[in-house]
C-alpha cells in the first residue's frame, strides 16, 4: 500500500516515514512539505498535492491545521483516502474534513495512541458511573513546541466525560475570584515544558476520594504506529468518518 506522508519534514512526519520502513504491509511512497529545503529521504517529497505524480493509497497527515486546505481536495478529486492526525482546527477547516467524509473515507483522532483510546473508554465509564457526584479536572502536559493548546487529547477527554453528562461546561484554567466551583463543570488545564512527548490525567474529586486516570506517552512511534493502522483500517471502508473507536472495536 503506497502511503503519502504530508509534513513529512516535521517530527511526526519523520517518525512516520520511518515506522512505515518497517512495515510490511505498506511502503512510504512520497511526502509533501512546502518547508523542507532540502530532500534527506530516499522517496519524492513534494511542495504541494498539486506535484504528486505517483499512484497513493493513502494520506497521513501530522503536519498543520491548514494543510487540509492542500490535501483534502487533492484527496476529494482522486478518491484517497486520508487519516487526519493534526489537531488544532478551526470550524471552516473541520467542515472541509466532514464534507470530503461525503466522498471518501476519512480517519481522524485527536491522538492515535491505542493506550489513549482505550483511557478514552475508561472515562466514559467513570464519568457515567460518577460524573453527577464528582469535580472533574483535566490537565495535558506536553513539549515547548507544541503549537495548540489545549491538546486535541485533552478535548477528546472532556467531550467524553460531556456525552455522559450533557450539561457539562469547560473551563479552560481559572483566574481571579471564580467563585465555588459548580458540579457541572469540567476544568482542563494546559502545562508546556521541555521535551515532554505527551502526559494526560483526569480526575475525579470526590468527598474523601479521588480517582486519578492518566496516560504518559514515552515516545512519539506510538503515534506513528497508530496512523499506519488506522491507515490500513481505512483503505477497506466506504466513504464516511471514522475514528479510534471503529479500530478498537
Amino acid at each position: 500500500m503506497n502511503i503519502l506522508i504530508y509534513g513529512i519534514g516535521g517530527a511526526m512526519g519523520k517518525t512516520v516515514y520511518n515506522c512505515l520502513r518497517e512495515e510490511k504491509q505498506a511502503i512510504p511512497c512520497c511526502g509533501v512539505d512546502k518547508y523542507l529545503l532540502e530532500n534527506p529521504y530516499d522517496i519524492p517529497v513534494y511542495k504541494n498535492c498539486l506535484e504528486v505524480d505517483k499512484k497513493i493509497d493513502c494520506i497521513i497527515d501530522f503536519s498543520s491545521h491548514n494543510a487540509v486546505y492542500d490535501y483534502i481536495p487533492y484527496a476529494v478529486k482522486n478518491k484517497i483516502p486520508a487519516v487526519v492526525a493534526t489537531t488544532g482546527f478551526n470550524e471552516e477547516e473541520q467542515a472541509l474534513i466532514d464534507e470530503a467524509s461525503k466522498t471518501i473515507p476519512i480517519f481522524q483522532s485527536g491522538n492515535m495512541s491505542l493506550g489513549v483510546n482505550i483511557l478514552m473508554q475508561l472515562v466514559k465509564k467513570t464519568a457515567r458511573a460518577i460524573g453527577d457526584i464528582a469535580d472533574i479536572e483535566i490537565v495535558e502536559t506536553h513539549h515547548n513546541q507544541k503549537a495548540d493548546s489545549p491538546s486535541g487529547t485533552a478535548i477528546m477527554l472532556a467531550n467524553t466525560v460531556k456525552e455522559e453528562l450533557p450539561s457539562t461546561e469547560f473551563i479552560y484554567g481559572r483566574e481571579g475570584i471564580v467563585g465555588k466551583r459548580p458540579k457541572k463543570e469540567v476544568g482542563i488545564h494546559a502545562v508546556r515544558g521541555g521535551s515532554v512527548v505527551g502526559k494526560h490525567e483526569i480526575s475525579f474529586f470526590m468527598n474523601n476520594e479521588i480517582i486519578k486516570l492518566s496516560h504518559e506517552a514515552e515516545s512519539k512511534t506510538i503515534f506513528a504506529r497508530g496512523s499506519i493502522k488506522a491507515a490500513l483500517f481505512l483503505v477497506k471502508q466506504p466513504c464516511g468518518k471514522y475514528d479510534m473507536n471503529d479500530l478498537l472495536i
